[in-house]
């Protein structure tokens, strides 16, 4: 396993993840977390005083590596923003804030964005001290950040696609998404379609207008009023703004349609009772997909539903995540027979 894998981006974000399994494996999963968390998935429960309880103590995503890791390579990314991967900064709203309250100079204003971008915490500190300006030091830990752009993470991942197959020889790649990972992954099939061999989802964020642009469930219709107001609405690391709905407003215009074409197996797992993507219009859209696919001889998609499930299926953890892993194998493309 190499822990704290790391790839910078062409903007100089660095993308923190972890590879494991089988690392020579032709077959390489690559798994993407739901807004607000990491790389492992896991989902919180309730949070009471600062003391946050899981779900789970691994996380489904470390769950789900463990019934595949011996027949594929698996990457876990912490996508922009989150986890240890780099902050997703407004570099110039960041250079103003920082100069209100320390008289720097830009070399050094640049510096430490660059450290933001690359998440360099210990030389942070470091610059912190040696500049004496410990006045810096909440604007640091909470830096300004751009909107969410579900189109730029899904640039990320081509990016890291594209560096790691360098080094390794991975040819045949599988995809999972939870929620806001199922998204991106998807976007970046979009893009690539022949790269692929198949697409595993938990509660995706495919209800593009329930929820982002006319809410019709309580937590998006708070999270959209924030917005519209001109605030970004935040949940942990997930922070989404006027900049995020345009982009949905204009991607919703051909996600669909584009939907449809997609040509490798799917499968989505939904819980019945998700209270940010409504079961009702995931249910009608993934009937509409499969109905489609089989018409026109396309790969086979796969769609169920789980009660009583939470978003991202949290609290209905292992029979999920083993129909999911049975799905994934079957799509394995080296001959290797589980025992």
């Amino acid at each position: 396993m190499k822990d704290n894998i790391s790839f910078k981006m062409p903007d100089g974000l660095v993308i923190r993840g972890t590879l494991m399994g089988n690392i020579e494996s032709p077959n390489l999963i690559v798994m993407l977390h739901s807004g607000g968390y990491d790389r492992r998935e896991k989902g919180v429960k309730e949070i009471n005083s600062n003391q946050k309880e899981y779900y789970n103590a691994k996380g489904n995503y470390e769950y789900l590596s463990s019934y595949l890791q011996k027949d594929a390579a698996i990457l876990l990314i912490d996508q922009r923003n989150h986890g240890r991967s780099g902050k997703n900064i407004d570099e110039e709203k960041m250079a103003l804030a920082i100069k209100e309250v320390a008289n720097l100079s830009d070399y050094d204003i640049k510096l430490l964005n660059r450290c933001l971008k690359e998440k360099d915490d210990a030389m942070l500190d470091y610059l912190v001290t040696k500049l004496n300006k410990s006045n810096l030091g909440n604007l640091l830990k909470k830096p300004i950040v751009k909107d969410m752009s579900f189109l730029e993470m899904a640039d990320d991942l081509a990016e890291v696609l594209y560096l790691i197959k360098r080094e390794y020889n991975y040819s045949n790649i599988h995809l999972v998404g939870t929620c806001m990972g199922g998204l991106v992954s998807t976007l970046y099939v979009f893009n690539h379609p022949n790269s692929v061999n198949s697409l595993t989802l938990f509660s995706p964020l495919y209800t593009l207008d329930s929820a982002f642009l006319h809410p019709d469930n309580e937590f998006a219709i708070h999270k959209h009023e924030v917005v519209m107001a001109g605030g970004q609405y935040k949940m942990g690391n997930a922070v989404e703004g006027l900049h995020t709905l345009a982009e949905i407003e204009n991607l919703r215009k051909d996600f669909y349609k584009q939907l449809l074409q997609i040509n490798i197996p799917i499968f989505c797992i939904q819980g019945l009772e998700d209270k940010l993507v409504l079961a009702k219009h995931q249910n009608a859209l993934f009937a509409s997909l499969k109905e489609y696919h089989d018409t026109h001889n396309l790969s086979k998609v796969y769609y169920a539903e789980i009660s009583p499930g939470v978003h991202c299926l949290y609290d209905v953890l292992h029979p999920s995540l083993q129909v999911a892993s049975e799905f994934i194998y079957s799509n394995l493309d080296t001959g290797l027979k589980r025992n």
